[in-house]
Order: structure tokens, then C-alpha cells, then sequence
């Protein structure tokens, strides 16, 4: 679970669409996808609506954007993408710059073509996650028994998790070789992970926690709507009894 959003926005179509420059008031349907994954760059998509067949928009050169008043830069300004099978599609805005700080409580996001201003503010975006980890609404240190009923509190509770992964690898597996458990039957709602805890053998084993979401979102003003992306992966020494 590595990337978070595509860059590209494929139209299947053979007809070869338009590439229109417009303001950013004019192009329909457009959102704001901040998305870190750990390193050292963020990524800030401008995305729009872009059924088959429908042009594709380039936003003016001119257009900013800056994240806490620093500014980042303007990578691509969006433009007709090619496929390798012949199809045509959309390549959206991209802007790039450094990770803010993870102990920043909010990220500020003002984009501006000079004609008008769009901003989106988003909740503890870049902070540190972790976990912890109850069962009966008990917390749980570092054991568990085979066949309990765990939930995983993922943090910051402001975050909302879309999509997790949990494995249980044994300790003193010989390298090259796998032992590993993955997780079936998860259950996802907003910052908690649910299962029944079942493995096939009890022992010393390395927790592994992978999640993937949007962080919460403070503001979303003139963007149809706002999403701040997450992956992060948290390990931890965990028994099994």
C-alpha cells in the first residue's frame, strides 16, 4: 500500500480531446488532494471533473500555491496524456514541495490564479500516527490471546481510515524465508480497526498496522471538495498467547 491517489485521470476514448487553459473559477468541478506518504515531498493535485471524451484544463502559469505561507511550485500545469495503448486522457495540475512539520495542528492550503482564491485547511495532516490496542475495552500492551476480539484506535482520532492492512510476522523466521499472518475479515470505521484475532501458531511476533486515509478537514473553501491523503505503516512487538 504505497501510493495513494493516481496522478492521471485516463478518459477512455479514441477521440483526442482539447486542452483548454482556464482560470480556476471556470474549470468544473475542481478539488484539492494533498497527499503524504512519509517522504521527504508532498503532492498537491488539482483534480476536476473529466468525463470520456471532455477537454482537459491548464491552469495559468501564473497560479500559486502556498502551504502555511510558504510556497510550493508549480510542477505541471496540466495537459493531454497519451496512453501506451492509444487512449487519451488528462494529466491534472500538480504542485510539489517539502513535508511541513509533523508537530504543525493544521495545514493551510491558499491557491490563487490571481483572479480569485481558494483555500483548504486540513487536521494534523503530516503529525506522527500510531495506535493502541483494546480488547473488551481493555488496552492492551504488547500481549494478546488467540481468538480475541481487538480494536485498534488508530491516531490522530481526527484521521478517517478508508483502507488498513494488518499483519503478524513471527519472530526468528529465518531470512528469506515468510511467516507471516495476514488479517482477514477487517473492519473499518472512521479511526478504528476491528477483527478476531486467529493465527495458526502462538509465539513472539512483529504487529504490522497499515493504514490509508484522509486526515480531517478544518476548511474547504471554493474546491467542490477537499481531501488531505495519508499512508503510514506502524510496527510493534506483540505475543501471542
Amino acid at each position: 500500500m504505497k501510493k495513494l491517489v493516481p496522478l492521471l485521470a485516463l478518459a477512455v476514448t479514441a477521440c483526442r480531446p482539447a486542452t483548454l487553459d482556464r482560470d480556476l473559477k471556470d474549470i468544473p468541478g475542481l478539488t484539492l488532494h494533498a497527499l503524504y506518504d512519509g517522504a521527504s515531498e508532498e503532492t498537491v493535485l488539482l483534480k476536476y471533473d473529466s468525463p470520456a471524451g471532455s477537454s482537459c484544463y491548464r491552469i495559468p502559469a501564473e497560479t500559486s500555491l502556498t502551504v502555511n505561507g510558504e510556497a510550493f511550485t508549480l510542477d505541471k500545469r496540466g495537459e493531454l496524456y497519451d496512453t501506451p495503448s492509444g487512449f487519451f486522457g488528462c494529466e491534472f495540475p500538480r504542485f510539489k514541495g517539502p513535508v511541513r512539520p509533523a508537530e504543525e495542528p493544521l495545514t493551510d492550503y491558499v491557491l490563487s490564479d490571481g483572479k480569485s482564491s481558494l483555500r483548504a485547511s486540513f487536521k494534523q495532516l503530516h503529525a506522527a500516527r500510531g495506535f493502541r490496542i483494546k480488547v473488551n475495552g481493555v488496552e492492551q500492551t504488547n500481549t494478546l490471546r488467540n481468538g480475541s476480539a481487538v480494536d485498534i484506535e488508530w491516531f490522530p482520532v481526527t484521521d478517517i481510515i478508508d483502507g488498513a492492512q494488518v499483519t503478524l510476522r513471527l519472530d526468528g523466521t529465518p531470512e528469506g524465508e515468510e511467516d507471516t499472518y495476514t488479517i482477514q475479515g477487517l473492519r473499518v470505521d472512521a479511526n478504528h480497526i476491528r477483527f478476531v484475532l486467529d493465527v495458526r501458531r502462538l509465539g513472539n511476533f512483529t504487529l504490522r498496522v497499515t493504514a490509508q486515509g484522509q486526515a480531517g478537514v478544518e476548511s474547504c473553501e471554493g474546491f467542490t471538495s477537499c481531501q488531505g491523503d495519508f499512508v503510514e505503516e506502524v510496527r510493534i512487538p506483540m505475543t501471542i498467547e
